[in-house]
């Protein structure tokens, strides 16, 4: 997917803050284009590599990350006081959000995931006479999806919830927004599977075919339930190699 405009923002909405609707998965240059957390993301491994340092060495992720947070607490401070705001004196809100484990689509979700993971192991050993790189990206997208799908799927419950009781009326519509996000990554698993189906030198053909029938429902489950009665024009931005992989799917 990439970058990608739901159909119901606008494109001044979506000008402002691009990088709500980008999933970092593709072209990292092509997306940093648009996203800033991809474009940040670019900058710390160069500096890194420039560093003759390794950037995923768990030691140097703690220490990013701590720093990203110490950073972002100052902005947030900075921000309230430009506002005129007491961040000690905000008293702590209850967490009444029904848990995931309440909603039924979001169950669902959870045992796609699940089988996906079982997909992605079918894949790891196959004739080296196969089109590896059409498996590696497949394996991409799966592997991508597992665990964003379940995330996107419980935002846009817990959005929903949230915005029954006190509707933003901002053009975000994160409930819906965050369903289309997963909704897409399932639909990219289903193409990606009909690709990897139709490869003649790949066995459990059966499989994979059933298995992006099963991606294509899910979708579709997904849509009907968040949003149905939207026409789901867009465009994805970042990753082209993937469309032309799984080329006329």
């Amino acid at each position: 997917m990439g970058v990608v405009k739901p159909p119901w923002v606008s494109k001044d909405w979506f000008a402002q803050y691009p990088f709500n609707y980008c999933d970092h998965f593709g072209e990292k240059e092509i997306l940093a284009t648009v996203c800033k957390i991809c474009k940040d993301e670019l900058n710390r491994l160069k500096l890194y590599k420039k560093a003759g340092k390794d950037p995923y060495d768990i030691k140097n992720v703690f220490k990013d990350v701590a720093e990203n947070l110490a950073h972002t607490m100052q902005l947030v401070q900075e921000e309230a006081e430009r506002m005129g705001m007491d961040l000690d004196s905000i008293p702590d809100e209850e967490n009444d959000t029904p848990p995931a484990e309440n909603y039924p689509i979001y169950n669902l979700m959870r045992k796609y995931s699940k089988q996906v993971e079982k997909i992605i192991k079918s894949l790891e050993f196959v004739s080296p006479n196969a089109d590896i790189q059409l498996v590696e990206k497949a394996v991409d997208s799966l592997a991508h999806s597992q665990h964003y799908i379940l995330a996107k799927t419980y935002r846009a419950l817990s959005s929903r919830w949230e915005e029954a009781k006190s509707p933003l009326g901002d053009e975000l519509d994160d409930a819906k927004t965050s369903a289309f996000l997963a909704y897409l990554a399932i639909e990219r698993n289903a193409r990606a599977l009909l690709a990897v189906s139709k490869h003649k030198l790949l066995g459990n053909k059966e499989k994979y075919l059933k298995f992006a029938l099963v991606s294509f429902e899910m979708a579709k489950m997904l849509q009907e339930e968040f949003f149905p009665d939207e026409k789901l024009l867009y465009k994805e931005f970042g990753c082209e190699e993937y469309d032309e992989c799984f080329e006329g799917l």
